[in-house]
């Protein structure tokens, strides 16, 4: 919804905006208009008024009463001037109202006319308060109107919005949860946009070929496995004959010790290709209840024993743990843990091995990585010492992991490298 989100953002800001913006603009064209309007009636006053007076100049005392009038008269003045003066000046002014005990705005039309070939200055003027109201009112009805069309233009660009790009959303939703090693179809539903139909063919057309790659991949992966095994198993007794073979000389055994260490490497290497694409095929759907323990001492056992020649110290706190899983896949992980903590450890280094209600964790001495450590499961990474592991194990490991719903997570913490599997809530039992 980041789109919809950000539309939303941008149409809220636009709005404030131009609310902002229409207040000054309706208030000063508003207030000009009814400014012209007064202009216009005090126009009309002043040359009603001077019509009157030009219709009574004949009178002899007509100064005299122009000059009653002035005193009687709130609205107009008329005084005599020293001299006459050109064209109609229009002004606002505040006079204070001694009823009302306030200051009020009006507007003034001043003009000079001549009365019995005198110059008079002729005033004449009206009150704004009542326009100041009625702009202020028209102004506060405005804002209301424009308020009120905000916000329902918000609520219809909402509404519409989220209609429109509603199967947008689920595309991308669907492409989100996608797995591209899951079997699963990749249909989307009839819209009625057909830009929308258009991006949905066009992403199921690239799944379907991604999908066809991946799965000719995997089976290239796992049919080459099964073909070296043959030959592999077949090289592996050839070297061996040769090995008891008495016309060998020493160069020559330990040349044939050398292929015999590479094909054992080969059939390693071949046999972790082949469970890594049987976990990734889901071909380890069976799931028990696994005892964790029993399966832990007893690769320690075994490693103990393969590593007797070195001066491995190893230590270990196990507690009664299990765990709802797959018996062949757990075996796997726990041998790859081990086996790594085994292979890692320098002459005179330490395995540590914990198992707890809902972890595992396996710990050896070493220096530290030479790769970043969001790579340690990464297959074939430079990690490794020549000649130990073939760049797989950490990597089923972490593909065992993802397919029980473990998390696994290495830290490096005081000279130690620390492997922790967390289980899943389906552990059934522990100590």
């Amino acid at each position: 919804m980041r789109l919809l989100n950000f539309s939303l953002r941008n149409f809220l800001l636009y709005s404030f905006i131009l609310v902002l913006v229409t207040i000054p603009i309706s208030f000063v064209a508003i207030h000009t208009i009814l400014e012209d309007e007064v202009d216009e009636t005090l126009l009309a006053q002043h040359d009603q008024f001077v019509k009157h007076i030009r219709s009574f100049e004949y009178l002899d005392d007509l100064e005299f009463d122009l000059e009653v009038f002035e005193q009687l008269s709130y609205d107009v003045d008329i005084v005599q001037d020293s001299f006459p003066r050109s064209g109609i000046q229009y002004s606002t002014v505040f006079i204070y109202d001694s009823l009302d005990q306030e200051t009020k705005p009006y507007r003034e039309l001043r003009s000079s006319i001549i009365v019995k070939g005198h110059p008079y200055l002729l005033t004449t003027r009206l009150s704004l308060l009542e326009n100041d109201d009625l702009v202020t009112a028209i102004v506060t009805v405005v804002v209301a109107l424009l308020v009120l069309l905000t916000i329902g233009m918000i609520l219809i660009n909402s509404s519409l919005s989220q209609r429109i790009w509603q199967p947008f959303y689920k595309t991308l939703n669907r492409l989100k949860a996608y797995e591209l090693d899951k079997n699963e179809s990749f249909e989307f539903e009839q819209t009625e946009i057909i830009e929308f139909d258009d991006l949905n063919n066009a992403v199921r057309q690239l799944t379907d070929r991604n999908k066809q790659v991946f799965i000719q991949q995997k089976e290239f992966i796992e049919n080459a496995s099964h073909e070296l095994q043959t030959p592999l198993a077949i090289f592996q007794v050839k070297l061996d004959a040769l090995m008891q073979s008495r016309q060998l000389t020493e160069e020559q055994a330990g040349l044939v010790k050398d292929m015999l260490e590479t094909n054992q490497r080969l059939s390693r290497l071949n046999k972790n290709l082949l469970l890594l694409s049987k976990i990734e095929n889901d071909q380890f759907q069976e799931r028990e209840q696994v005892d964790l323990k029993p399966i832990l001492l007893k690769q320690l056992e075994n490693f103990s024993l393969l590593t007797s020649n070195m001066a491995v110290h190893a230590r270990h706190d196990i507690s009664a743990c299990t765990i709802y899983a797959n018996r062949i896949l757990t075996e796997v992980l726990i041998t790859n843990l081990v086996g790594n903590a085994y292979q890692h450890t320098h002459d005179e280094g330490e395995v540590i091995v914990q198992l707890a209600a809902d972890r595992l964790t396996v710990a050896n001495t070493g220096k530290p990585l030479t790769i970043a450590p969001d790579r340690i499961f990464e297959r074939f990474n430079k990690a490794s010492k020549p000649g130990k592991g073939v760049g797989l194990g950490l990597a089923i490991v972490k593909q065992i992991c993802d397919h029980a719903g473990h998390t696994v997570q290495y830290t490096y913490t005081d000279n130690r490298h620390y492997f922790t599997v967390y289980f899943n809530d389906q552990i059934k039992s522990s100590r």
